[in-house]
């Protein structure tokens, strides 16, 4: 899928268009506000967005700029939005559900947010989601299903749907999620772009409203590799940090991860393996330890929903509220049985797969199935089978990446998923940045 571009503007190009002073931070917001009244409510991408506040801010990082011999943040004037799970000071926070529908304005910004804002980022609104992020199709929500942009006939994956579609549709520069079970990256591979989800605890989630939090991440998308990592550096408080290797030891994880792969999956994942062999990487078959005990996050799940339940179950989607308690009955005894399994897990598993750099599967084993199939009896089933091969990577904590694997059409909705061991971040960035690159 081609980088889209807003009003004239190229997003590859954006950054250094706006650090040298050739387009000011309100002509990008204004493209992408008009992007924003062209096509969201066609898409629904967007469920906050105050045209007003973002122009003051732009008109005022413009100020800024004119006046400081300081020179600009790394994110200066680039326009951005965050999923609506996560605090944004002067709009609500609703996680797409009624049962939010009078929350107040929040008062001050996820630390994540406000990292953005200190970079020198435009937010330019909340996005929609798969409702409180307990779904992966993006089809549950008090603001209504987010359609896939190359198939609206599709899913766009969930749960940072609007997050996903806003970026592949050019509406923001880039955007925020987060990731349970692969709520970053699994809409990423749905919509045609990248996501990354980095070590579990490297980006705050204060400020964000949890699913689970033993599992919780917060992550980024964009059109890029480079611009992903950009937006993973500023909340992650740390300098960019790419790596150069000479030789690329990659793991290819076929059991569990390539069973049942639709056909279009397994054509853009040998896709990607040959180019990964033009690169000279060594590949070699590898295994991984795959946990689907899911006791952990029922009943986190639950602790944080068990006293609205109560009073206002009758506000949430009953699809929703279903699975909330599934943890009511998860005993002390079995979760602290269950997490303590999680830690030694992680403990095992935190050097990564000996032998190897990285570990190389396909993001999801299917396509977006459509909104029909989503809405219908067997919903779960299909979600938890798109999300199969990005929860592993939430339980071990490992840093993955999805990057799209197809040419256009339908494989323009598939996406290979890059992982390495616990805090080697920079490493699966500057492999997937690698990689991205031969594809082109």
């Amino acid at each position: 899928m081609e980088h889209p571009a807003t009003g004239g503007l190229s997003w590859s190009a954006l950054p250094k268009q706006l650090r040298s002073g050739e387009i000011s931070a309100e002509t990008a917001a204004r493209a992408c506000l008009e992007k924003i009244r062209q096509h969201n409510p066609e898409m629904r991408a967007f469920v906050h967005v105050k045209e007003e506040a973002v122009l003051h801010a732009a008109r005022q990082a413009d100020e800024q700029r004119a006046s400081s011999d300081a020179g600009v943040g790394p994110l200066w004037g680039l326009p951005l939005a965050v999923k609506d799970l996560i605090d944004v000071a002067g709009l609500p926070t609703r996680a797409a559900s009624r049962m939010l529908a009078d929350a107040p304005a929040a008062a001050s910004d996820a630390e994540c947010a406000r990292r953005l804002r200190a970079a020198g980022a435009i937010l330019l609104g909340k996005t929609n989601l798969h409702e409180f992020a307990f779904g992966g199709s993006g089809v549950i929500s008090a603001y209504g299903a987010v359609p896939n942009p190359v198939d609206a006939r599709r899913v766009s994956g969930g749960s940072s749907s609007g997050s996903a579609v806003a970026v592949a549709t050019g509406m923001c520069w880039g955007a925020l999620g987060t990731d349970t079970a692969g709520s970053v990256r699994l809409p990423a591979a749905c919509c045609g772009v990248v996501g990354f989800k980095p070590t579990w605890g490297r980006i705050p989630v204060a400020g964000v409203i949890p699913l689970a939090w033993s599992y919780d991440h917060v992550g980024s998308l964009a059109h890029t590799v480079e611009d992903a990592a950009e937006l993973f550096a500023v909340m992650a408080g740390e300098p960019v940090q790419w790596q150069q290797f000479p030789t690329l030891r990659c793991g290819v994880a076929r059991n569990y991860f390539c069973e049942g792969l639709e056909a279009e999956v397994e054509a853009g994942f040998e896709r990607t393996l040959e180019a990964a062999r033009t690169l000279g990487w060594e590949l070699c078959e590898v295994e991984l330890e795959v946990s689907e005990d899911r006791r952990v996050s029922n009943a986190e799940t639950w602790a944080y929903h068990a006293q609205q339940v109560p009073e206002r179950g009758a506000l949430y989607d009953p699809r929703t509220l279903a699975r909330i308690v599934n943890g009511r009955d998860v005993t002390v005894e079995e979760y602290v049985e269950a997490r303590r399994g999680m830690e030694l897990m992680r403990e095992r598993w935190r050097g990564g797969v000996a032998g190897v750099d990285i570990v190389l599967t396909p993001t999801s084993p299917i396509l977006p199935p459509t909104r029909e199939v989503m809405e219908g009896a067997e919903a779960r089933a299909h979600e938890l089978l798109m999300l199969r091969n990005t929860r592993p990577f939430n339980v071990l904590g490992w840093p993955a990446v999805s990057i799209p694997c197809g040419v256009s059409g339908v494989q323009a909705m598939v996406g290979v998923q890059l992982s390495a061991a616990w805090g080697r971040d920079w490493l699966v960035l500057s492999a997937a940045r690698e990689l991205e690159q031969a594809m082109r």
